[in-house]
């Protein structure tokens, strides 16, 4: 009985350097079974380290030059999207992030592709009224809606009245082999690193880590913030105004941020909105004791106690608490990081990833 041929899938992200979604689609393309599938990536911006990723690893990335949806040029790219679809006899056509899921389901439909996906991996409430009109067109047009937590499902559900059996959740998955504590050795004496990695956004609600670290008892435990964004000059101005500017180091993300996670003791995810998080998932890969606020899919990672610590979003004081209650007890935090790592180890490698999108990618198609 001769093998069957793999299914030609195509999966999308708007660009393809660094980014939550970006990442994922290039781990779920590399890591699908090629004994089953035959993954291409389309996106609007080929550069990037992701497409680099991508290419090494043999996996064709196509690049169809979106700028604007209301550019005229965008309907000769709608033209050709739909004409490489069907000319490659793609099976399954699955966008990650909101830019595609506007451009691509639609288009897939009128492709004809037998298997049209849709992703929601943030929540929708934080969209304008038209895109969430829009992204509501198109959770009627694809076969199904990929989540990426039980939050998001609840929210789709319940605040947009999607059918419980069109919602798929495929949970995220990291390399371990990238993220690992590593060697986290620390010189004898000093203090702590306290830090988070993340886009310097209002939902991040960064002021109430400055501002719980302000109430340390401890001075010489250092604040370590990487990433960039809107709020990164209210923030300094913040650490100033609360004395600790000298103790807090402010930089921008890297490629290699696994060198970060390593320096940080104990990272803090404050945020008032929040799916799932990958910069929690990757400090908890990568050895670090972890405090998450009571929000989104974070409680679906950490489990207070056990692998991390939960507080409420917000609430400075109750944060200084929790700091003060890990830094202060070396058994505690290494019981916790260690856990953490192993949560990561356990349930969300870029293996146990793939396989999920695999299994729903074959019973679509099926």
């Amino acid at each position: 009985m001769p093998t069957p041929s793999p299914r030609p899938v195509l999966l999308m992200t708007r660009s393809l350097d660094l980014g939550g979604s970006e990442r994922q689609v290039a781990e779920v393309a590399m890591s699908l079974d090629q004994r089953q599938f035959r993954p291409s990536v389309a996106c609007f911006d080929g550069r990037g380290v992701r497409a680099d990723d991508l290419r090494r690893a043999g996996i064709p990335v196509i690049e169809f030059t979106v700028r604007s949806f209301g550019s005229p040029r965008t309907a000769a790219l709608a033209w050709q999207f739909m004409s490489w679809v069907r000319r490659q006899g793609v099976a399954l056509v699955h966008p990650f992030d909101v830019p595609t899921v506007l451009f691509g389901v639609p288009l897939a439909r009128l492709a004809r592709a037998p298997i049209v996906l849709s992703s929601q991996r943030g929540d929708r409430r934080l969209f304008s009224r038209g895109a969430q009109r829009a992204l509501g067109a198109t959770d009627r047009l694809a076969h199904g809606i990929v989540v990426n937590s039980n939050y998001i499902r609840r929210v789709l559900e319940t605040e947009f009245r999607v059918p419980a059996a069109r919602i798929h959740t495929c949970l995220n998955g990291l390399d371990t082999t990238i993220f690992h504590p590593g060697d986290r050795a620390r010189p004898a004496g000093g203090g702590l690193v306290v830090g988070i990695v993340a886009a310097l956004r209002s939902e991040k609600s960064i002021e109430t880590l400055i501002e719980a670290f302000a109430r340390l008892g401890d001075r010489s435990h250092t604040l370590v913030i990487v990433g960039d964004g809107p709020c990164k000059e209210p923030l300094q101005a913040l650490a100033r105004r609360l004395g600790v500017l000298e103790r807090t180091t402010f930089t921008a993300a890297a490629v290699d941020v696994t060198s970060w996670y390593r320096r940080i003791d104990v990272f803090v995810l404050p945020s008032i909105n929040e799916s799932f998080s990958n910069s929690l998932m990757e400090a908890m890969a990568c050895g670090c004791a972890v405090l998450a606020s009571n929000v989104g899919g974070n409680p679906e990672l950490v489990v207070h106690g056990d692998n991390g610590l939960i507080f409420e979003p917000g609430d400075a004081a109750g944060l200084a608490v929790e700091l003060e209650a890990v830094l202060g007890n070396a058994a505690l935090r290494h019981r916790l990081a260690a856990a953490a790592t192993r949560t990561i180890e356990d349930g969300y490698t870029r293996e146990r990833s793939a396989q999920r999108f695999g299994e729903l990618y074959g019973r679509m198609l099926s």
